[in-house]
C-alpha cells in the first residue's frame, strides 16, 4: 500500500464549545492547508480513499485534500487519539492501493516510526499540514512486514511544490 500520512493544518487553540474535537482550522490554517494539498497533488497520484479522524480540524484538512484529488473521504475513529496500533490494524484490512490518512500528533509520527522501525523512536516530527509518504505492507493485525519511507515534507515544502 502507498500510504500518505497528512497532518491537519494550523488549528485554533480553543473551540467555541471548549472541546478538543470541535477545534477548527484558523483562516491561515485553511489557506496553508489548501496550498499544501495542491503541492501534494504535484508530488503524488490521487489516493483511492482519504481516511480521516472525526475531529473537525482533521476533517477540514481531509476536505482540502479531497477537493484537489477528487478522492472520497471516510471517517476512521482510530485516527482520533491513542497509539498507532488500532489505526494500523484498520489499515491492514483495506484493499486500496493508495490511502491517505489525516490525523493528529503524536499518533501520526508514532505510526510512521512504528511502520518503519517496529516501534516509536521519537525521531519523526510531522509538522502541521506536513505529509509523509510510505510504501508499506501490513499483516492482519497491523504489523508492518515491509516498509519504506519514500519522503517526508513540511507544509512549506508542499506549498512550494504547488507553485511549480
Amino acid at each position: 500500500m502507498r500510504l500518505l500520512v497528512f497532518r491537519h493544518g494550523i488549528a485554533e487553540d480553543v473551540s467555541a464549545d471548549g472541546t478538543d474535537a470541535s477545534r477548527v482550522l484558523t483562516p491561515q490554517g485553511v489557506e496553508r492547508t489548501r496550498k499544501a494539498a495542491r503541492g501534494l497533488a504535484a508530488l503524488c497520484d490521487p489516493p483511492d480513499v482519504i481516511l480521516t479522524s472525526p475531529k473537525a480540524r482533521a476533517r477540514q484538512t481531509a476536505d482540502a485534500a479531497a477537493e484537489v484529488f477528487g478522492s472520497r473521504i471516510e471517517v476512521l475513529d482510530e485516527l482520533a487519539d491513542g497509539p498507532p496500533g488500532p489505526a494500523l490494524a484498520a489499515l491492514a484490512a483495506r484493499r486500496e492501493e493508495t490511502v491517505m490518512i489525516v490525523g493528529h500528533e503524536p499518533m501520526l509520527s508514532g505510526l510512521v516510526e512504528q511502520v518503519c522501525a517496529g516501534r516509536p523512536l521519537g525521531v519523526v516530527d510531522l509538522r502541521k499540514a506536513g505529509c509523509a509518504c510510505l510504501d508499506v505492507t501490513l499483516a492482519p493485525g497491523g504489523d508492518a512486514t515491509a516498509a519504506v519511507l519514500l519522503w517526508l515534507a513540511t507544509a512549506k515544502m508542499l506549498r512550494a511544490a504547488a507553485h511549480r
